[in-house]
């Protein structure tokens, strides 16, 4: 079963992140859907691995330079639940681009991944350009809470005290945030930056 962020419902809205299946783990690949040209679907490599509440994507060789933001987002719907969607960064050296992030910084009502078990399917990730504006923990026009409220979905909490922060860019946290719907295919607004990369494959002729 594929690893994709998830999220339960309880009482009052004290919502709790989670993951479908304790031991589930996968890997997949990115894939230039847009021709924008940030990764080479013949000669990039990529990876998006998850396991528990961790997830990796990296890419090489990517057309960013060093400290270069990246924003992607991770979305799935769940079982009974609805859909949702995870902000988190990266940044960009030597031509690659690592992210390292603990999904249980994300949370709602101060609950994140890892708290409760839930059935999650039609996972992806999506990667984008820069966006400050989108990726900053204000609200009005063009942040992510917007996007959010915009969907018809709730936008969960600020980061807190132990967020994990960019190595450059040190003001900026890897997990931005949570936006939780509560039907099946709710999903955040993107931000107005390009998208350069979403789950897929390049399959080549034999």
């Amino acid at each position: 079963m594929r690893r994709v962020i998830s999220i339960a419902t309880a009482l009052c809205l004290a919502s709790t992140v989670a993951w479908a299946g304790a031991k589930d783990k996968s890997q997949n690949t990115l894939a230039d859907i847009d021709a924008a040209g940030v990764i080479s679907n013949t000669l990039a490599k990529t990876k998006i691995k998850a396991k528990g509440c961790k997830n990796q994507i990296q890419a090489q060789t990517v057309s960013m330079a060093d400290g270069d933001i990246a924003i992607c987002i991770l979305e799935a719907d769940v079982l009974g639940i609805g859909g949702n969607s995870l902000i988190i960064t990266g940044e960009a050296k030597k031509g690659k681009l690592k992210i390292k992030a603990d999904l249980g910084e994300g949370t709602i009502a101060s609950q994140g991944c890892g708290d409760v078990e839930a059935v999650s399917y039609n996972g992806l990730v999506k990667c984008y350009l820069d966006d400050p504006l989108y990726r900053s923990n204000g609200t009005g026009a063009g942040t992510w809470r917007d996007a959010c409220t915009n969907a018809g979905m709730l936008p969960g909490d600020s980061p807190g005290p132990e967020a994990t922060y960019l190595k450059v860019n040190d003001t900026v946290p890897v997990v931005v945030g949570l936006c939780q719907g509560f039907s099946e295919g709710d999903r955040i607004d993107p931000p107005s930056s390009t998208r350069w990369a979403v789950t897929g494959q390049r399959t080549a002729i034999e």
